[in-house]
């Protein structure tokens, strides 16, 4: 049912990012044709909402069919290499919006790009409207993260300073042309927040995915082969970087020492870093296995005496 669920949003999805693609190469290609710094900002604050939509895309395709590690990884590196395009573009922004005040701007933007950018609002609060729509209509869950919505002040600070410089166009107050690298400017840092939180989003996937499921199942194999180990409760693996750390919860005889359960702990952790050179460290924590006698332990004991005895 869940799958089923996630596959219906998959289609609400796919129209925003058909829609966001389309509303940044055309405030892209207005803002170039226009001269507005404005503009060209938000475009490029519009092409840092499709990054965070095909991330939405791609976070609920894998909830549908698990990726393998190769893929996982060309995702993780093209979210990282996107991240930094936008840094990269919010920088440019921000400089070129800074030369413009610093040097003087001589001309107004023109109503186009009022047009556009005014458009462009209309534009995407129809996607979100659809989207919504769409989702309530199918009973699914609106995503947590949608609250943040940065694109409308980025949009009303475009619109304020292309209509403020037009404004000192048609009252002869040049003063004003600075009013459109001004907002180019302030989206310019709204860019950098965006490609700076979507690299620590990508970067932090790639540090805390999951391991395969086929090594996994090896280091499972390991620990219950383990002497005293009588079953393995849990068993997470993170990857950092090149290395894995390990946690696991093992179960022991119930009848044996406090300090024979840390010898058996022992055990499973040097058989870990030993047998598999990329562990650097593992986690063992120890608990009685108490699910009714008789049960079968691989760990050979002597009796051991009693306090009545």
């Amino acid at each position: 049912m869940t799958q089923k669920r996630t596959g219906k949003t998959l289609h609400g999805i796919k129209v925003s990012l058909l829609g966001l693609l389309v509303l940044s190469v055309f405030k892209g290609l207005a803002g170039w044709f226009t001269g507005s710094k404005a503009l060209m900002a938000d475009a490029c604050h519009s092409a840092a909402d499709f990054a965070a939509a095909v991330n939405s895309y791609l976070r609920h395709r894998r909830a549908i069919s698990p990726r393998g590690a190769a893929e996982r990884q060309r995702e993780a590196v093209a979210a990282v290499v996107f991240a930094a395009l936008l840094l990269l573009a919010g920088l440019e922004m921000a400089i070129s919006s800074l030369r413009a005040i610093a040097w003087g701007e001589d001309r107004a933007p023109g109503w186009g790009a009022v047009i556009v950018i005014a458009a462009g609002m209309i534009a995407r609060e129809a996607l979100i409207l659809y989207r919504r729509s769409y989702e309530h209509r199918m009973g699914l869950r609106p995503e947590a993260s949608r609250t943040d919505r940065s694109d409308v002040f980025a949009s009303l600070t475009a619109l304020v300073g292309t209509a403020g410089a037009m404004t000192g166009q048609l009252l002869d107050l040049p003063v004003l042309y600075v009013l459109d690298p001004a907002a180019g400017l302030v989206i310019g840092v709204f860019v950098l927040r965006m490609g700076y939180r979507q690299a620590a989003s990508a970067i932090g996937a790639v540090e805390r995915r999951p391991m395969d499921e086929v090594d996994a199942q090896t280091l499972l194999e390991v620990v219950q082969r383990v002497d005293g180990v009588v079953a393995v409760d849990e068993l997470r693996a993170k990857e950092h970087g090149h290395y894995v750390i390990i946690d696991v919860l093992i179960r022991v005889n119930p009848r044996i020492s406090v300090l024979d359960g840390h010898d058996v702990a022992q055990r499973v952790r040097r058989q870990l870093t030993k047998r598999f050179l990329h562990v650097s460290d593992a986690s063992v924590r120890v608990e009685p296995y108490d699910p009714g006698y008789p049960y079968k332990s691989n760990h050979q004991e002597e009796e051991m005496p009693t306090l009545i005895q």
